[in-house]
């Protein structure tokens, strides 16, 4: 798998990202990074894989001894693939430039069709269509085994960092800022 180009590279699609490169480009961590790869097969459509562990606390009580990945969790996934797929692969979110932070800002519809359960890959496809410079409206689905376990429509935008001062405890706007 390739690294993210730069921002002023020309683009060659498809990109394919693997975990390292996805850490270059979004600040999320264990245990809340969900997406292990993803493709950039245009500016705006991406594929990822997500995966949860069942040893991750978030998944402890949810339900207990009979774990399923909370919807919420999903969502976060389908909102970190649509980061990635701007951040390496749309021409406009690449030249946003470093002190913004994308982050999900609506679930317009999402409807849950079977439970996902931890250790099932979950292939996540996303459409992205553009509302503003610094937000885009992404459709799409997340399926398990070619059976689609959810239908979704976020809102993804990236804002100034500067924006969650004061928001976040000690030094965790600089450690955020850091990260990209």
């Amino acid at each position: 798998m390739i690294a993210p180009a730069a921002a002023d590279a020309p683009l060659d699609y498809p990109i394919r990202l693997d975990q390292a490169a996805i850490e270059r480009l979004i600040p999320h961590r264990t245990p809340m990074l969900f997406i292990r790869q993803a493709e950039v097969l245009a500016h705006d459509r991406y594929e990822g894989v997500a995966f949860w562990d069942p040893t991750n606390p978030l998944l402890a009580g949810h339900f207990p001894g009979c774990a399923i990945v909370p919807g919420v969790l999903v969502l976060e996934a389908a909102a970190q693939l649509a980061g990635i797929g701007l951040l390496a692969g749309d021409p406009i979110a690449r030249s946003i430039g470093p002190g913004h932070l994308g982050m999900l800002t609506a679930v317009r519809k999402c409807y849950f069709k079977r439970p996902i359960l931890p250790q099932e890959p979950v292939h996540l496809r996303l459409h992205c269509r553009r509302m503003a410079d610094k937000a885009v409206l992404a459709t799409g689905t997340a399926s398990v085994a070619d059976r689609e376990a959810a239908s979704l429509e976020i809102m993804v935008a990236h804002v100034p960092a500067q924006s969650l001062q004061g928001l976040l405890p000690g030094n965790g706007l600089a450690a955020l800022l850091q990260e990209r």
